[in-house]
């Protein structure tokens, strides 16, 4: 079984938000998987997996693309092991959880966390990067960046309903972390391999959630060393 991710300039430093889900994933489900590190403009060069993002699972032969069906792939094909779904309705709240997390928070963090992605990509995807984001933006990578700070404001209004539900709870699952953690903590991850910016206030629910996380699966969030 393999794991194609996304890196940088440093191949040890996986950082897409999207892999990191699957990667949470297939270490919920006791998968052992070999991971493949991929710089944005060779992901298309995978032979057989038609894709254009990562992340991509190569499982018996077979490619899966796309984050939500890795996930669903993984619970079809070992129901014996512990789910990542607590049935069709657990599939439908994570479903939910997942549209208005990407509105809610990948959509102001993106701009604030642009430049700073920039910085850490290798230098054979820079034109590439900054031609499709500008497109993306509607601006430079620079103005962007020096709006850093508002787009920030704007992510962490946007956390009060994650802090309250954690409140209540030690996991957006439950007692118990599934899917929708590791939607949410791929998040995290992506911020922390790309740049210095603290997301979080010490005393956020979120902050120590997102500890709980890091102690995974022999730790292995914390392959990503923070950059500042």
């Amino acid at each position: 079984m393999k794991l194609y991710e996304l890196v940088g300039k440093d191949k040890t430093q996986g950082f897409s938000p999207y892999v990191w889900r699957s990667r949470m994933a297939l270490a919920h489900k006791g998968c052992t998987v070999e991971m493949v590190p991929l710089i944005f403009t060779e992901i298309a060069d995978v032979e057989g997996a038609n894709a254009k993002t990562v992340p991509i699972l190569e499982h018996n032969g077979t490619f899966i693309t796309d984050s939500w069906n890795i996930a669903c792939y993984l619970d079809e094909q070992f129901p014996d092991r512990p789910p990542l779904f607590n049935g069709a309705q657990g599939k439908a709240q994570a479903n939910l959880f997942n549209n208005i997390f990407f509105y809610n928070l990948v959509v102001p963090l993106f701009p604030a966390l642009v430049g700073d992605i920039f910085n850490v990509i290798d230098d054979r995807d820079r034109d590439y990067f900054r031609t499709s984001r500008e497109a993306r933006l509607g601006k430079s990578l620079e103005e962007a960046a020096a709006q850093q700070e508002d787009y920030l404001a704007q992510f962490r209004k946007q956390l009060w309903p994650y802090n309250q539900t954690l409140k209540a709870q030690d996991y957006f699952d439950g007692a118990s972390p599934a899917y929708s953690d590791y939607i949410m903590y791929g998040l995290f991850q992506w911020a922390k391999g790309v740049s210095p910016c603290q997301l979080l206030n010490t005393d956020d629910p979120l902050h120590d959630w997102r500890a709980r996380m890091d102690d995974l699966y022999d730790s292995l969030g914390k392959v990503i060393k923070p950059r500042g």
